[in-house]
C-alpha cells in the first residue's frame, strides 16, 4: 500500500517541484537563474536580431505551460495569442515593473535593451523574486539568498566598469544599431551616433558623410557593432574611407551569462575607445 502511495504521488501528486519559468530573451533567463539556480527558458536564440525573429510553435506551448512568462513587452516579437492565454499571475511584463530607467528611441518606443543598465537588472531581479516567492514559498529563503549574491555582483561590476571608464579622455561612442543607450548613460559614456537609421533602414550616402565628419571631429578611434545587428557592407565603406576600427560586442550573451557578457563588453568597449 505504502509502494503504491509513493508512486501516486510522483506521478501525480508533485508534477514539478521547482517552479517552471520561461522569458522571451536569455539575459533577462540568465537573471532569473541567479536567483533560482536552475537553468530557465527563453524563446530567442541569442545569437539573432530579436526584431526579425519568428517564435517557433514547440517554444510557444513551453512558454504557455510555464509557471512565470516573463517578457519585455518592447522590441520582441508580436505575442499575440500567447499572452492574452496567460493569467496575470503567472505573466510579468518587464517594462511595467516600477523603479526602472526607460530611455525611448527617436520614433518614442521604449528601447528593450533596459538590462545594459545594471541598475535596472536590480530592479528586475527583485520584481522576479518576489514572483517566485509567492509561487514557490518553500524556497524563499533560498531565492533571497541568491537574490542578495546577485544583487552584490551587480553592483561588484558596475564599479568596476564606471572605474575603468574614468579613466578614459575620449568617451565618444558610436555603433551600427542603437542597441546601446542604457549601457552608455549608465557607465557615462557620450553616445554620438548611429549608423543604421532605425531597425532595418540603411544608411543613405547623406547619413555616412555625416558619420565620417564626426569621427575625424572628435577623433573616434573605434565604431562598436553588436554581433545581431549589423551590415558588413557599410561597415567596410567605411572602413575604406577612413581609418577606424570595428569592435563587435554581445548585449545577448552568446557564449556567456549576463554577469559575464556585461563585464566582456565592459572590457571590449574600453579598449576600443582607448585605441
Amino acid at each position: 500500500m505504502k509502494k503504491i502511495l509513493i508512486i501516486f504521488l510522483i506521478f501525480f501528486g508533485i508534477s514539478h517541484s521547482k517552479p517552471i519559468v520561461y522569458t522571451t530573451v536569455k539575459p533577462i533567463a540568465d537573471i532569473v537563474s541567479y536567483i533560482t539556480g536552475e537553468k530557465t527558458g527563453y524563446l530567442i536564440p541569442p545569437n539573432v536580431s530579436p526584431h526579425i525573429y519568428e517564435f517557433r510553435t514547440s517554444d510557444m506551448k513551453n512558454a504557455y505551460k510555464s509557471d512565470l512568462f516573463i517578457y519585455i513587452g518592447a522590441g520582441e516579437p508580436k505575442l499575440t495569442g500567447l499572452i492574452e492565454s496567460i493569467p496575470k499571475e503567472k505573466k510579468i511584463k518587464i517594462i511595467d515593473i516600477k523603479g526602472l530607467k526607460l530611455l525611448r528611441e527617436e520614433d518614442h518606443h521604449i528601447h528593450p535593451a533596459l538590462w545594459l543598465d545594471p541598475d535596472n537588472a536590480v530592479v528586475i531581479a527583485k520584481y522576479i523574486e518576489t514572483k517566485l516567492e509567492k509561487i514557490d514559498k518553500s524556497n524563499s529563503e533560498k531565492y533571497r539568498k541568491n537574490l542578495e549574491n546577485f544583487i552584490k555582483k551587480v553592483n561588484q561590476m558596475k564599479t568596476y566598469g564606471i572605474k575603468k571608464f574614468s579613466n578614459l579622455k575620449n568617451k565618444k561612442f558610436i555603433s551600427y544599431h542603437y542597441a546601446w543607450p542604457y549601457f552608455t548613460e549608465a557607465f557615462g559614456l557620450d553616445y554620438v551616433s548611429v549608423i543604421e537609421m532605425g531597425h532595418g533602414r540603411e544608411p543613405t550616402p547623406k547619413h555616412l558623410i555625416k558619420i565620417i565628419n564626426l569621427i575625424k571631429k572628435y577623433r573616434i578611434r573605434s565604431i562598436f557593432a553588436s554581433v545581431q545587428f549589423y551590415n558588413r557592407k557599410y561597415i567596410s565603406l567605411l572602413k575604406n574611407q577612413i581609418n577606424i576600427n570595428v569592435v563587435f560586442l554581445d548585449p545577448f550573451g552568446i557564449k556567456d551569462d549576463y554577469l559575464s557578457m556585461m563585464r566582456n563588453n565592459i572590457d571590449r568597449i574600453y579598449i576600443g575607445l582607448s585605441q
